[in-house]
């Protein structure tokens, strides 16, 4: 069996048996699961790849999605929120704008789209990054990252699709090539433990809460 070093956690990832192309491995440890990476995009295919996403005001679907995601992961924690970051917002900043319209001053960053680092100098009450984490290629050091632009007690809320719910091998979720790393409730725990933050919210599907202590 071969195995790969965990992008998480630096345990050994097994390859998932059954899934050839592309090729998977699984970190028993920290439960990510993560893609080889002779199948991870270059920078020019994934923007074009992003390019082709609809995500616009006029897409009813998709300001439903994150007005559910904001129901679960931002309004419950909304004392106190001054200023937050949509980290990875894509090539419209939808998310951003409905949060502001609660009182929330939002900034937004996108290495694709709005590439500002001096944004990134700042400090958040809350920190949202939805559909962005599973196209992380280094979670470890963003996540690093996105820790130290919180404030202390601050909130970073995450949207992505955890495995576990039916066969890897048969999961759509996986049929994007810009999705090279899947996480589960056990992974938000490894994190959480591993940063030194809190789970202040998970609803075991796709999103997860975690507080900076």
């Amino acid at each position: 069996m071969v195995k790969k070093v965990c992008w998480l956690c630096d345990s050994a990832g097994e390859t998932i048996d059954g899934v050839d192309s592309p090729k998977y491995y699984h970190c028993r440890n920290c439960d990510l699961i993560f893609i080889d990476e002779a199948y991870i995009l270059d920078h020019e295919q994934e923007k074009r790849r992003y390019s082709l996403h609809n995500n616009f005001h006029e897409n009813d679907g998709y300001v439903k999605m994150f007005e559910r995601f904001i129901d679960e992961a931002v309004r419950p924690f909304k004392s106190g929120l001054k200023r937050g970051l949509d980290f990875g917002c894509g090539s419209a900043p939808v998310l951003s704008e409905l949060i502001s319209a609660m009182g929330i001053q939002m900034d937004i960053y996108d290495p694709y789209f709005y590439d500002d680092l001096n944004l990134l100098e700042k400090r958040y009450d809350i920190i949202t990054s939805t559909e962005v984490f599973e196209h992380l290629r280094e979670p470890v050091s963003v996540l690093g990252f996105l820790k130290g632009l919180l404030n202390e007690g601050g909130f970073l809320s995450i949207m992505t699709l955890f495995h576990g719910d039916c066969p890897f091998k048969t999961w759509w979720y996986r049929q994007d090539s810009t999705h090279i790393c899947f996480y589960s409730p056990r992974t938000c725990h490894w994190i959480a433990r591993r940063f030194s933050m809190k789970i202040a919210y998970i609803n075991n599907k796709n999103i997860c809460v975690w507080q900076n202590d």
